[in-house]
């Protein structure tokens, strides 16, 4: 019998996959055959264990929306989050890398230290990254490195051109067809804005990639919680996206309490206790409950598996539905109906 780990605690999150640009009878594809209650959605509710990094949350998400693992990801703030704290300023931004962000030269060989997967069943080597105790060994994480890091890059350019965003180059060439890009001055980086430093050199990662080592405790508050301060929690809402060309969208919350969940007989007290016994004692998350179907790698995104729901049962072409299915079968999609608390 695995002995319970006192030091750690059941955290309740609410996943979400949405997409802002499903059409209507995209809904109606996810409700009818996606299983899917409004149509809007794919939701997991899960217990996770209080000190469970993004990082291994990120494995978690890949089996609960039927995921391999098989393109890039990130963990971002909502936007007017992310400018709150930075001010819209690469000073501001600058000074939460190695704290809250990830440093400008963060790259997969140091961000993807882990994944050494080579053969076998893709679920069993995803189960042991969401299976506690968690570790992070990416070395540009650290703050040290992190610092040192953005140290360089803004030493790098003392000087640089101010280039006009492209939105402002966009609307005065509406005015005069053959305008040119402006270049409007010049600034060290640590003064310019995060709008004029993305119009003006290539950030590959970006700025708003949150640090993958961090705790979803510490960067994700409860709804109703106050995140004003200075310190962490940071947000009410945190976004998971996954393959940059799909650009699947996951919304996460984190709930007080498991009222809903009784409410509407979605878990019963007893499943809800072994939940956070399992929580608990092998420390690894436990899926509560699951509102629509999983989805597959490379399908288009959510409108896209809207779709491929309609060729498959609506389709007039009956081989090409067989075709659309073997393929899904290959990418590991499942129709079965599988208990929520075996997902993980």
């Amino acid at each position: 019998m695995n002995e319970i780990n006192e030091e750690i605690y059941p955290v309740r999150l609410r996943l979400e996959l949405v997409s802002e640009y499903l059409s209507s009878d995209e809904k109606v594809m996810l409700k009818r055959y996606g299983e899917s209650s409004t149509g809007e959605s794919i939701v997991r509710e899960l217990m996770i264990p209080s000190d469970m990094t993004l990082h291994a949350l990120h494995y978690a998400i890949q089996k609960l929306f039927g995921w391999q693992n098989s393109h890039l990801r990130q963990f971002y703030l909502p936007e007017e989050v992310h400018h709150q704290l930075t001010k819209g300023t690469v000073k501001g931004w600058s000074n939460l890398v190695g704290v809250l962000f990830q440093p400008p030269s963060e790259g997969e060989h140091d961000l993807f230290w882990d994944d050494d997967y080579e053969s076998g069943s893709v679920a069993t080597w995803l189960r042991k990254k969401y299976t506690g105790p968690y570790h992070f060994y990416g070395q540009l994480e650290q703050y040290d490195a992190a610092r040192q890091d953005i140290e360089a890059m803004l030493n790098r350019f003392k000087e640089l051109e101010i280039r006009e965003s492209f939105s402002d180059y966009r609307e005065r060439k509406k005015k005069k067809p053959d305008a040119e890009p402006e270049i409007v001055g010049t600034a060290s980086l640590i003064d310019m804005t995060l709008k004029e430093m993305n119009a003006s050199i290539a950030l590959e990662s970006g700025t708003e990639n949150l640090l993958e080592k961090l705790l979803v405790t510490d960067i994700l508050a409860y709804e109703d919680e106050d995140t004003s301060g200075s310190g962490f929690p940071v947000t009410s809402e945190l976004y998971y996206e996954y393959d940059f060309g799909d650009s699947w969208k996951v919304r996460l919350t984190k709930k007080a309490d498991y009222a809903d969940l009784l409410t509407d007989y979605s878990v019963t007290p007893k499943e809800l206790e072994e939940a956070s016994e399992t929580v608990m004692a092998k420390h690894k998350p436990v899926c509560l409950a699951r509102d629509g179907l999983s989805v597959m790698d490379d399908v288009g995104g959510l409108s896209g598996f809207a779709n491929f729901l309609r060729a498959i049962y609506e389709g007039e072409d009956k081989e090409e539905a067989a075709d659309y299915r073997s393929w899904a079968k290959s990418m590991g999609w499942k129709q079965t109906k599988v208990m929520p608390r075996k997902v993980l």
